[in-house]
C-alpha cells in the first residue's frame, strides 16, 4: 500500500508540472487574469516560433482588404493561442474592461478597445455582429480549432463580439496580446486569446530536431527520462523532455510514435524484460493523461536487456543501456 501511495504521489507531482513551458521565454504573465474563467480543452497552444497577423485598430471589414491598413500588424516570435470560456450572466463589456483594468495594473498599455455593435472595430464604422470580427480573426490561416465549436469563428455567430490590443515592453522583448470576446451572455461569454512575445529568436527546439531524426528513419533515446531504480516510477526532471515530445506531437498531428524500454543487464531477463515494458507504459501514460496526447497515437514495447548500445561492464555503460526509445509507427 506504500508503494503504491509513494508511486500515486510522484505520479501526481510530475503531472502537475507538465503543462509548464521548457523554453526560456515564459507565457504572457497576462494569462493569469484568465484564472478566473474556464480554459477550454488543450489550451494554450503554444507554438515555439511563428509568424502571425494582429489587429490593433479599426480595421476594413471587407476580406479583399484583409491585412491591409496600419492595423494589422505582422510580428514574428513565441505565439501563445488560448481560449477561455467565462460563466454564464457575464456579458463582454464586464470581461472585457475587467481584463483592461488588469492590463493596465501589470504595466501593459491598452492601445485599442472596441465593440462590433458599435461598429468601432471597423474602418467603415458599420455596427456589424460579432462574426464579422470572428471570421478576420481567422485570416490570413484559421486560428486552431478546438473541439467541441471548432475554428474560432463559430465561437461568434451568436451576438456581438468585441476586441482588446495590449503590449507590454520588456527588457529584451515585447508581449503583444489580441484577445477577442465573444458576447454570449446565455452561454458564457468566450474569450479568445492570441499573444506574441517577440525578440531574439530561438534556437531549433529540441522538438524539432528529434521529428527530424524521426523523418530520416533514426530512433531517439531519450536521455533525460529518469525513474526510480528498478521502478517504471517516472521522476519529476523528466518533466522537460516529456513537454519537448509532446510539443513535437501537437505541431504534427499525423506523427504516431513506438515507445521502447530498454534495461541493462542487472536483475534477470524476464525482470527486465518487464521492466522496460512497464517504463515505456508509463511514458505513454505521462503522455496521454499530461499532454491530452490521443493514446491512440502512443504505442508501447519493451527489449529489456537484449538490445544494448554499450558495455555492461561499466557503470557508463549500464547508464546508457537504461534507456527509452523514440521511433515512428
Amino acid at each position: 500500500m506504500k508503494a503504491a501511495l509513494r508511486s500515486m504521489v510522484l505520479t501526481a507531482g510530475l503531472l502537475a508540472n507538465l503543462a509548464l513551458p521548457a523554453w526560456s521565454q515564459p507565457t504572457p504573465d497576462l494569462l493569469d487574469f484568465f484564472s478566473i474563467a474556464t480554459p477550454t480543452e488543450s489550451t494554450p497552444r503554444i507554438d515555439n516560433f511563428d509568424e502571425t497577423w494582429l489587429i490593433t485598430g479599426p480595421i476594413s471589414e471587407f476580406t479583399s482588404k484583409v491585412m491591409q491598413g496600419p492595423s494589422w500588424l505582422q510580428l514574428e516570435g513565441k505565439v501563445v493561442y488560448a481560449y477561455y470560456r467565462f460563466q454564464p450572466g457575464d456579458n463582454a463589456l464586464q470581461v472585457q474592461r475587467a481584463f483592461e483594468k488588469a492590463a493596465a495594473e501589470a504595466g501593459y498599455a491598452v492601445s485599442f478597445s472596441c465593440s462590433t455593435q458599435k461598429g468601432d472595430c471597423f474602418s467603415e464604422g458599420k455596427p456589424l455582429s460579432g462574426v464579422s470580427l470572428g471570421i478576420l480573426l481567422d485570416k490570413p490561416t484559421d486560428m486552431p480549432a478546438l473541439e467541441p465549436l471548432g475554428i474560432v469563428r463559430n465561437y461568434f455567430y451568436v451576438g456581438g463580439a468585441r476586441l482588446t490590443y495590449v503590449a507590454k515592453d520588456e527588457e529584451s522583448s515585447v508581449t503583444h496580446m489580441q484577445v477577442a470576446f465573444a458576447d454570449t451572455p446565455e452561454k458564457g461569454v468566450m474569450a479568445v486569446t492570441k499573444s506574441v512575445i517577440t525578440g531574439t529568436p530561438p534556437e531549433l527546439s529540441k522538438a524539432s530536431s528529434m521529428h527530424s531524426k524521426l523523418l530520416a528513419g533514426e530512433s531517439v533515446s531519450l536521455d533525460n527520462l529518469l525513474f526510480d531504480t528498478d521502478s517504471a516510477i517516472l521522476l519529476p526532471p523528466s518533466r522537460d523532455q516529456l513537454f519537448e515530445i509532446a510539443m513535437m506531437l501537437r505541431e504534427n498531428p499525423a506523427l504516431k510514435l513506438q515507445i521502447i524500454g530498454h534495461t541493462d543487464s542487472d536483475g534477470g531477463r524476464d525482470h527486465n524484460q518487464g521492466l522496460s515494458e512497464r517504463r515505456a507504459a508509463a511514458v505513454v501514460d505521462a503522455l496521454a493523461n499530461g499532454f491530452d496526447i490521443e493514446a491512440a497515437r502512443l504505442a508501447s514495447s519493451g527489449r529489456g536487456m537484449d538490445a544494448p548500445v554499450a558495455s555492461n561492464g561499466t557503470a557508463a555503460g549500464k547508464a546508457k543501456n537504461r534507456r527509452v526509445e523514440l521511433k515512428l509507427q
